[in-house]
């Protein structure tokens, strides 16, 4: 009998229209949207950790192996301590919540008070770091995380994905350049290859769902594309396509700014500044990037993640300041909208990302608030004369990290269980 590796993964998504209400009775009320969504501008750095892991890994998406205890971390920037809870959602291999009861994927009442948190020392932010253990799952797949107010209200605070894995197939995966010369240079194809096993099946274009994800970010993530190729007698299906259906833009290198410090400026820092609402780091101008000769840089290259850390106060996490990001793009006024873009944001496309046209100096600009730390980001647009990598343009050499996920619904059952998982 083949042991059951079970594992946890944390995924920056971007936001998804799938919508679910709660089952929890104080929840009822309100219509969560699935996604990694802050409903409040007072959350801040929200991660899982194996306990006791002093983790600055940039790859969020690192498998953590289920048998350790994992937590989840995360800010509230206000003064004092509110009353938090945290209940667990089980959903499909869509991300729509499944026909499950609670009973079903935990072992515990499904409703968890969060009462372990630590006051910040630091000089120009008051916030309240919460830490709680999430509980150990009884099965494989997707699960939401929602963190919401102790109180009649019962609002939300944020929710945040994660799955649970099994290693239960075989992966043979490469990325290649694509056949066609419109797409040799600036795109790059994906191919194929999964073993299930002993894994039951009636019909391996219904019973198998494939998702393919490039540096974290949903939004181009191809999702259920049927094998070109079932073999029955090998338990083998195959992915090879011809028509560009497994493409994707090879991106370039991401912009980086180095915040670990308010004491000195960091890399592609230019100004560092008090403000009524707290420091204020000015980035150096960014132009656009599109028809420039590619250049990878490894060293700055965290694929749009992000770590958190500290170089002025070698201290716990609790000593770090949040800061505002200025950013300015120079270049002339397009018709479409730009974002500026990463997984520190989840990869979002909304108001507090958006920016702003400035006629004066001819040029965008706009601002976030993050904790100290270093960050990857690109500018991405959304229009529908340009294509979103407009600014920063696109390379086939560009080194991506692509993650495959193989979900299998048995016949006859409710769930799908995440039964392989890959990066590349």
């Amino acid at each position: 009998m083949k042991k059951l590796s079970l594992c946890i993964l944390m995924l920056l998504f971007i936001q998804s229209k799938c919508t679910f209400v709660s089952s929890s009775s104080s929840l009822n009320a309100f219509k969560l949207q699935y996604t990694d969504k802050e409903y409040t501008s007072q959350v801040g750095n929200v991660r899982i950790n194996p306990v006791r892991t002093l983790n600055t890994s940039p790859l969020n998406t690192v498998p953590l192996v289920q048998r350790q205890n994992y937590e989840l971390i995360f800010d509230l920037l206000s003064p004092d301590y509110q009353y938090l809870k945290m209940k667990i959602f089980h959903c499909d291999w869509n991300w729509i919540p499944s026909k499950l009861n609670d009973l079903e994927f935990l072992a515990d009442y499904n409703e968890f008070t969060i009462d372990n948190y630590t006051f910040s020392q630091s000089d120009f932010s008051e916030y309240v770091t919460y830490k709680t253990i999430i509980p150990k799952l009884k099965l494989s797949g997707n699960y939401i995380i929602c963190v919401y107010e102790d109180d009649s209200t019962a609002i939300p605070l944020f929710t945040r994905k994660f799955v649970v894995y099994e290693n239960l197939t075989f992966i043979e995966a490469d990325i290649s350049i694509p056949n066609q010369p419109k797409y040799s240079r600036t795109h790059q194809k994906i191919n194929l290859k999964i073993n299930y096993m002993d894994l039951e099946t009636s019909n391996s274009q219904e019973d198998f769902k494939v998702v393919l994800i490039q540096n974290r970010d949903w939004n181009h993530a191809l999702i259920t594309l049927p094998p070109t190729q079932f073999l029955p007698n090998e338990k083998t299906l195959i992915f090879n396509y011809f028509n560009n259906e497994m493409l994707f833009a090879g991106l370039n290198n991401f912009r980086f700014f180095d915040a670990r410090s308010i004491s000195y400026r960091g890399q592609n820092v230019k100004a560092i500044e008090p403000s009524k609402r707290g420091l204020e780091l000015i980035l150096e101008i960014d132009h656009p990037k599109r028809g420039l000769a590619f250049s990878q840089t490894l060293n700055t290259e965290l694929n749009g993640a992000f770590y958190t850390q500290n170089l002025d106060i070698n201290t716990q996490n609790f000593n770090s300041e949040y800061v505002w990001i200025n950013f300015r793009l120079d270049m002339e006024k397009i018709n479409g909208d730009i974002f500026i873009h990463g997984g520190f944001n989840n990869w979002q496309l909304n108001l507090q990302n958006k920016m702003i046209y400035d006629e004066n100096i001819k040029a965008y600009t706009g601002n976030v608030r993050v904790k100290q730390g270093f960050y990857n980001y690109n500018y991405y647009v959304s229009s529908d004369l340009y294509p979103f990598h407009l600014i920063d343009g696109t390379h086939n050499e560009h080194l991506n990290i692509y993650e495959i996920l193989v979900y299998h619904r048995a016949p006859g059952s409710l769930n799908d269980r995440l039964v392989g998982y890959k990066k590349l």
